[in-house]
């Protein structure tokens, strides 16, 4: 396989990686917006759920963040 279709490939997965993550991390904002509504009182919070769909929802745009730099540099080589 030519090295350049090696890249293609692999953008193309990189791609598919980026709207997956986007849409869990879209899904985990909405939760977080349900959870923490300003007219309920504190005690009534989720707040275990708050704390694990936050710490997710990091985790998910770390690796967001890092898919975008991959594709970057697989773009810069392919030159488009």
């Amino acid at each position: 396989m030519s090295e350049h279709l090696k890249f293609v490939g692999r953008r193309m997965e990189l791609e598919q990686k980026k709207k997956a993550l986007a849409i869990q991390c879209d899904g985990l904002i909405k939760s977080l917006r349900d959870a923490l509504d300003p007219l309920e009182a504190i005690e009534n919070l989720r707040m275990d759920a708050i704390a694990e769909w936050s710490f997710d929802l990091a985790g998910k745009y770390d690796a967001y963040r890092d898919t975008l730099v991959e594709l970057r540099k697989i773009k810069d080589i392919l030159g488009r």
